[in-house]
C-alpha cells in the first residue's frame, strides 16, 4: 500500500531511492494512481536518471495528463534538465520545449512557478527580451494571501529571480534577503534558489559574488594533534576561529586532544557535528582516546552521543596500518565538500598544527597537504610543542605494500538475464563490443579489468579516471540502436563506483592479478541499486571527486543502498558531467 506521508518524508530528507522503491513497488503491485506514477518519475529525475525518467514519464501516461498540474510541471522540468545539460542547438531546442510546457502550466493552473521558469528558459534559449517580459509578469502578480514559512519563501524567491531577469540586481538582492528572513533555517530551499541564481549568473555573465551574503554557514573539516597543550587557551582560539569563519557544520575524527576540543566547541556553538572514524568504535577508543588520559573517554562519548551522524571508513579493528587513518581523513574531507555543495556554501579546513611534517601518510600535515591540493581555504591554529615522538606505526612491510588506494567500477546491463539464447551473439558483439571500444579509447585506461557475462569490473589509480570512464560508457551505451541489433530497447547500463584501499594479489587458481578486499565488496553492493542508464558512486568516491574535480563532474545525493546480507545501507550519489 502506497503511503504518501512516508514517501513525502523520505523525499524531504533526500532519501530519493527509498522513496522511488516504494512508488515502484506500488506500481508493480498494480496500484494504478497518477500520484504514484508521478512520484516514481520525480524520484528518478532527482536521482539523475533523466533519460530513464523521460521514458517512464511517457510509459506511465503522465505525458497525457494535461489536467494534472504536478505531471505537467514534471514534464517541463525533465525537458529543462536536458536543456541545461546540453550545448548548442540541442540546448536551445529543449529550452524552448520546456518553456512551452511551463507556459501551459501557468495558463492552466496559474501561480508564479510556471511563469518564472518560463522566463528562465527563455533566457537559456537566447531570448533575453522574452525572459524580461515574462519576469515582469511575475512581478505584476500580487502575492497570495496567508503564505507562511517555505510557502512565503518560495513566493519571494521567485520574485527575486524575476527581478534578476529584468536586470534589477538591487531589487533581486533586497527580495532575496526578505525571502530568506521568512524561513531562515530552510537551508535546502535556500540552496535550490542559490543554484538557480548561479545558473542565471552564468547565462548573463554577472559575477555571482553578490550571492555570498546569502550562503548558509560554512562546512569544515577539522584535524589536530593529540596534544597536552593548556586546554583553556586552545579552546578560546578554536571558539574564535569557528565564529570568525562562520562554521555551522563540521566533519572529522574524534581523537583525544584537538579533535575533541573542536567537537565540543562546535556543539556548544549550536553547530552540527559529523564524526568519521577510521576503524571500529572499540578499536578507535583503545588506540586514539583511552591511552591519553582517563577524562578523554567520557568526553568522547558525550560528543559521539550529540553527533548528527557517525561514519566508519572501516568497521575492522586497528591492525597497525596507518593508511586507514589517512583514508578516514580524506573521507571526512570529501564529506565536508559534498555537504558544502549540497548547501551551496563553502568548505574550509580547520587545523591545529605544531609545524612538524609527519613522516607517514597520516597526520595533520598530511591532511593539510591533501586539502591544499583542492585550493580551498585553510585556517591553521599554530601551536608550539616539542618535536613529536617517532610514529607509533611501524614501517610498512612487503605485504603492506601490496595494499593501495584504487577507484573501482562495477557495471552490468539490466535485462540481460531475460535475453533469448539467439540474442546473445548480438549482445556480445553490439553491446559488449561497444564497451570494449569505449574502454580502449579512454585517455587513462583501467589498470585492471575483469568481465563475466554482462558484468564488468574496472579498477583505476585515480578517482577522476574512474568517473570519466563511467560517463563515457553510459554515453556510448545511449548511442546504441538496440532495435537494429534485435535487442530489447529496455537494456539499460548500470554502473556503481567506489574508492578505497584494496589488496593487490595473484589469484591462486588462474595465476592472474586480482584486486580484492572489503572495499571491492562496497563497490559491488552499489551497482544493483542503480537506475538504468545511470552511474551511482559511494560517498568516498563522490567526496574525492567533489574535492578535486568539481569543475569536471558532479555528484548529487540520491539516497542509500538497500542493506543486503549483513551489509549496512550506505549513501550513494549520482554521477554526471559538470555543466
Amino acid at each position: 500500500m502506497f503511503d504518501r506521508e512516508q514517501v513525502a518524508a523520505l523525499i524531504r530528507r533526500g532519501e530519493i531511492l527509498a522513496a522511488y522503491d516504494i512508488a515502484h513497488a506500488a506500481l508493480e503491485a498494480g496500484e494504478d494512481a497518477r500520484e504514484i506514477a508521478y512520484t516514481a518519475v520525480l524520484c528518478l529525475a532527482r536521482a539523475g536518471a533523466v533519460d530513464f525518467a523521460r521514458a517512464e514519464y511517457v510509459r506511465l501516461g503522465l505525458a497525457d495528463a494535461e489536467d494534472h498540474a504536478d505531471a505537467v510541471a514534471l514534464g517541463a522540468r525533465l525537458l529543462k534538465d536536458v536543456a541545461l545539460a546540453a550545448r548548442g542547438p540541442r540546448r536551445i531546442a529543449f529550452a524552448k520545449a520546456s518553456l512551452r510546457r511551463y507556459e501551459a502550466l501557468s495558463r492552466r493552473f496559474g501561480g508564479l512557478y510556471g511563469t518564472v521558469n518560463a522566463a528562465t528558459l527563455a533566457l537559456v534559449a537566447g531570448d533575453r527580451a522574452g525572459a524580461a517580459a515574462r519576469a515582469s509578469a511575475v512581478l505584476a502578480t500580487p502575492p497570495m494571501p496567508g503564505l507562511e514559512g517555505e510557502g512565503a519563501y518560495y513566493d519571494a524567491a521567485s520574485r527575486a529571480e524575476a527581478w534578476f531577469l529584468t536586470g534589477d540586481q538591487d531589487a533581486a538582492r533586497e527580495t532575496l534577503a526578505a525571502a530568506m528572513a521568512s524561513a531562515p533555517s530552510a537551508y535546502a530551499a535556500h540552496a535550490s534558489t542559490l543554484r538557480q541564481l548561479e545558473m542565471l549568473c552564468r547565462e548573463t555573465g554577472v559575477d555571482p559574488d553578490w550571492l555570498a551574503p546569502f550562503r548558509p554557514p560554512l562546512c569544515a573539516h577539522f584535524t589536530g594533534h593529540i596534544t597536552s597543550l593548556p586546554e583553556d587557551a586552545l579552546r578560546q582560539r578554536i571558539d574564535r576561529v569557528l565564529r570568525e569563519q562562520r562554521v555551522g557544520f563540521a566533519y572529522g575524527g574524534l581523537a583525544a586532544g584537538a579533535d575533541i576540543l573542536f567537537a565540543e566547541a562546535l556543539l556548544d556553538a549550536g553547530g552540527e557535528l559529523h564524526v568519521v572514524l577510521p576503524v571500529s568504535l572499540a578499536s578507535f577508543v583503545e588506540v586514539s582516546v583511552a591511552p591519553f588520559g582517563e577524562d578523554w573517554v567520557p568526553r568522547f562519548e558525550r560528543c559521539l552521543a550529540r553527533a548528527t551522524s557517525i561514519r566508519y571508513a572501516s568497521q575492522d579493528p586497528y591492525r597497525g596500518d596507518e593508511q586507514v587513518f589517512a583514508y578516514s581523513s580524506q573521507f571526512a574531507m570529501g564529506c565536508a565538500v559534498l555537504r558544502a555543495e549540497t548547501l551551496s556554501t563553502e568548505a574550509i579546513q580547520l587545523a591545529v598544527w605544531d609545524g612538524y611534517v609527519a613522516p607517514g601518510p597520516a597526520g595533520v600535515s598530511a591532511d593539510m597537504a591533501y586539502w591544499r591540493g583542492s585550493e580551498r581555504r585553510l585556517a591553521v591554529i599554530e601551536v608550539q610543542r616539542p618535536p613529536p615522538c617517532p610514529s607509533r606505526w611501524a614501517a610498512p612491510s612487503a605485504r603492506d605494500e601490496r595494499r593501495a588506494m584504487k577507484a573501482m567500477l562495477f557495471a552490468d546491463v539490466q535485462g540481460f538475464g531475460a535475453l533469448r539464447d539467439d540474442q546473445i551473439p548480438a549482445f556480445i558483439e553490439g553491446v559488449m563490443g561497444r564497451m570494449a571500444e569505449t574502454v580502449e579509447g579512454l585517455a587513462e585506461p583501467p589498470c585492471h579489468i575483469e568481465t563475466w557475462g554482462d558484468g564488468l569490473f574496472l579498477v583505476f589509480d585515480r578517482p577522476i579516471d574512474a568517473a570519466l570512464a563511467a560517463l563515457a560508457l553510459l554515453e556510448a551505451h545511449r548511442t546504441l540502436d538496440l532495435k537494429a541489433l534485435g535487442l530489447p530497447r529496455g537494456l539499460g547500463l548500470r554502473i556503481g563506483g567506489h574508492y578505497g584501499p584494496v589488496h593487490l594479489r595473484t589469484n591462486p587458481l588462474t595465476k592472474a592479478p586480482a584486486v580484492i578486499g572489503a572495499h571491492v565488496v562496497v563497490a559491488a553492493r552499489i551497482e544493483p541499486d542503480v537506475a538504468p542508464g545511470s552511474a551511482y558512486v559511494s560517498e568516498a568516491l563522490a567526496g574525492a571527486l567533489a574535492t578535486f574535480h568539481g569543475d569536471r563532474v558532479r555528484c548529487g545525493y540520491v539516497g542509500r543502498t538497500q542493506g543486503r546480507k549483513g551489509f549496512p545501507a550506505t549513501p550513494i550519489f549520482s554521477l554526471s558531467r559538470a555543466l
